[in-house]
């Protein structure tokens, strides 16, 4: 059994119908209740065609574009990006203009907040009402999924799966949080999971996070922080880019390809471009 695909039956004929379609579709939910999973879904379905680029933007570095997605592809392509929030606002701008040129055939996103998604109101009508809202399964899927899971697994009693269930916002949680449960059980060599393996959860989550790096925005080339200019990030050692706007420019450029602003000229007849 696909435990994955558990309660989304519906939304996955959607995905696959605006595919084949060559419509573009958002898919909000929080994280952990199946917007992954009907991405995968979706290249589970067309990957032998050769068509299908996937990214997480969470995940890309800053300074890379759509462009460097798309570069040397054939037309048609099919775009899936998970966390499309953390897409700048011209790199989406650029998913237009490859949707209007056919590059891209149909282009599917998922957020936890459409809202926030940084899409022009020319991309958004291209969108329309297609938005696949995802909520937090019901106790029926959950207990379905968690029975696929853990395979029957007794050390599971109802009451654990239930109580799990009322605290936890998403199916990522509720298997992450039944997974540890078991855990601390087997350790205490327990045959079945009470109320203290379940109060062992508290507090565990709480120090992951703190003094962690985010990747995408580290240079990938020399390892040194980047900066935000603009709508762009850059790396102050590796790139060569307009202080006005951000865009990237070439050494013998006298100004600004994008805004125009007028590079000033050094003593040794170089342009400043980074001012």
């Amino acid at each position: 059994t696909d435990f994955s695909m558990i309660g989304l039956d519906k939304e996955g004929e959607e995905v696959i119908y605006r595919v084949m379609s060559g419509n573009m579709l958002v898919i909000e939910g929080q994280t952990g209740n199946g917007k992954t999973t009907l991405l995968k879904h979706a290249i589970d379905n067309f990957k032998g065609n050769g068509k299908v680029v996937y990214a997480n933007a969470k995940k890309l570095n800053k300074r890379l574009n759509i462009g460097n997605l798309l570069r040397k592809k054939p037309k048609g392509m099919i775009l899936l990006i998970d966390d499309v929030e953390a897409l700048s606002k011209k790199n989406n701008e650029m998913i237009k203009y490859y949707y209007d040129q056919d590059y891209i055939k149909s282009a599917l996103f998922t957020t936890e907040n459409y809202e926030n998604v940084n899409f022009s109101e020319a991309l958004k009508d291209r969108i329309g009402k297609s938005v696949i809202k995802l909520s937090k399964p019901t106790r029926s899927d959950v207990f379905k999924i968690v029975k696929d899971r853990f395979h029957s697994n007794k050390l599971l009693p109802e009451f654990i799966i239930e109580k799990i269930y009322e605290e936890s916002e998403s199916i990522k949680e509720i298997l992450e949080k039944c997974e540890a449960v078991c855990k601390y059980a087997v350790e205490n060599k327990k045959y079945e999971a009470d109320n203290e393996d379940l109060n062992n959860l508290d507090n565990n989550d709480e120090e992951k996070t703190k003094g962690e790096i985010d990747e995408t925005e580290i240079c990938q080339d020399c390892g040194e922080p980047l900066f935000k200019v603009k709508d762009s990030w850059r790396c102050e050692t590796c790139d060569q880019y307009c202080t006005e706007c951000g865009a990237l420019a070439e050494e013998d450029d006298k100004k600004c390809p994008e805004c125009g602003a007028i590079f000033e000229e050094e003593e040794n007849g170089e342009t400043d471009l980074v001012q």
